[in-house]
């Protein structure tokens, strides 16, 4: 965490406000007219982010059955689940590439283009998933099939989050950054709520037989859905007006030759621009592996791990879920608006370094009542820490190259970190003993 002094040196707003350490300082408008028609664009872009999630978090929750169908059998431990998480971990391998690409593809030619993008690609990789051949019927073949589309869905999802949260936050007020941002982000959560919500019904209504042989495509066809609010963006929303987004130039202005134009990828790598960047991927670092270890893999060790498995694990998961991510996550970024972002963060930072062990500890005894407060627990540090830091990491890039940079930041973080926690987290049950992804946690707060 860094000292006062650091903060002023790296530009970093310990308020709501937006402070563009890169560019000269741009006026504030004043506060746009809300309209149906923007909530409608921001209503599409939400239904996008909930339904992009919902794809990719799925795979998470059916990664013991995906372990079966796409791998050897009979192998030992836990050998098959985590083959599977790794799959899961190689689509966040593509997330930089693609929050790279969509993000200049959004700092160009627009937000609107980028989200639209994302939404289809993800459309298409998870129909993709449902029909893939299995194990027992190609062999290696479709578990080479399995990591393509999921590399495809990874490139999808390192645009899309932050194409989301840049197109909303740019419409908003900028001292109610801390909120929207916070809102943007519990919409993903949502999708991974939706999600594991799916997860439950349909191991509670299928049997072992139907779910291994038919029943874990269902989710993955139901998450194909995601075309319909790209459709509506694409014919039916304007990439403007907006309130922050970059100046646009005009022929008739003369004022800019094409070789003067800021190329975002070469201004994302610029010395001025490195340490903003390196910070973004260091604070984003906790909420990646925090999250996709205490509502992602945690449903999993609940559930498949422990032995005996905790009664209906998926049903306390999400409902802790749903606490931690739609009700508490919001309040912590409007608190952020209201006393500054870092105060908020340093809270949530510290809380995590000690709830990772403790709660990981409790949440083994195998208890589900133990379990559901525990995640509660959990859900509160990340939520204190998360909340703001969407707000915090886009504040601190200029307009011009905002998208790609933020994309470029965060997605780094997630594919270094994030993806591969499942995994990670399995072995060290494995071979160190149940309470050690707790400490995992502890790091990634420190480090953040």
């Amino acid at each position: 965490m860094s000292s006062n002094g650091d903060q002023e040196h790296m530009n970093m707003p310990e308020s709501g406000g937006e402070t563009n350490h890169h560019s000269l300082p741009l006026p504030e408008p004043a506060r746009a007219h809300v309209t149906w028609k923007s909530r409608l664009s921001t209503a599409a872009g939400v239904a996008g982010n909930v339904m992009e999630w919902y794809d990719f978090a799925v795979f998470g929750y059916f990664s013991d059955i995906l372990g079966d169908v796409f791998f050897p059998p009979n192998q030992t431990g836990d050998n098959a689940l985590v083959e599977s998480f790794l799959v899961f971990g190689t689509g966040f391998l593509m997330r930089p590439i693609g929050g790279l690409m969509l993000g200049y593809l959004g700092d160009t030619f627009g937000r609107k283009m980028a989200l639209e993008h994302s939404i289809f690609i993800m459309a298409s990789a998870t129909f993709l998933m449902g029909c893939l051949p299995t194990y027992d019927a190609i062999g290696y073949g479709s578990t080479a099939l399995l990591v393509i589309v999921r590399l495809m869905q990874g490139a999808s999802v390192g645009g899309q989050l932050m194409s989301s949260l840049v197109f909303t936050l740019e419409r908003q007020p900028k001292d109610q950054w801390g909120y929207y941002g916070a809102i943007v982000q519990s919409t993903a959560t949502v999708g991974t709520l939706i999600g594991g919500i799916v997860a439950y019904a349909v191991r509670e209504s299928l049997d072992s037989d139907a779910l291994m042989s038919w029943g874990w495509r269902i989710p993955f066809f139901i998450g194909s859905t995601v075309i319909f609010p790209g459709m509506y963006l694409k014919y039916h929303v304007e990439d403007t007006p907006v309130l922050h987004a970059p100046p646009p130039v005009t022929e008739a202005s003369g004022s800019e030759s094409s070789s003067d134009k800021v190329n975002p990828i070469k201004e994302v790598f610029s010395s001025t621009n490195r340490r903003s960047l390196i910070s973004c991927a260091m604070i984003v670092a906790l909420g990646a592996g925090g999250f996709y270890l205490s509502f992602v893999w945690m449903a999993i060790y609940m559930e498949t791990i422990l032995d005996p498995p905790i009664e209906h694990a998926f049903a306390v998961n999400s409902v802790a879920l749903f606490i931690s991510g739609v009700i508490t996550y919001p309040s912590a970024g409007w608190l952020s608006d209201q006393v500054g972002r870092m105060r908020v963060m340093v809270v949530g930072g510290v809380l995590m370094i000690f709830a990772g062990p403790i709660a990981i500890g409790l949440i083994s005894v195998g208890n589900a009542a133990v379990a559901f407060f525990s995640q509660l627990l959990l859900g509160a540090g990340l939520s204190l820490f998360g909340a703001p830091s969407n707000a915090w990491i886009v504040e601190n890039f200029p307009p011009e190259i905002r998208l790609t940079s933020v994309s470029v930041g965060y997605n780094a973080a997630l594919a270094i970190i994030g993806g591969f926690t499942p995994a990670i987290a399995t072995v060290l049950v494995d071979h160190v003993g149940q309470v050690s992804p707790g400490f995992y946690i502890s790091v990634l707060a420190i480090l953040s």
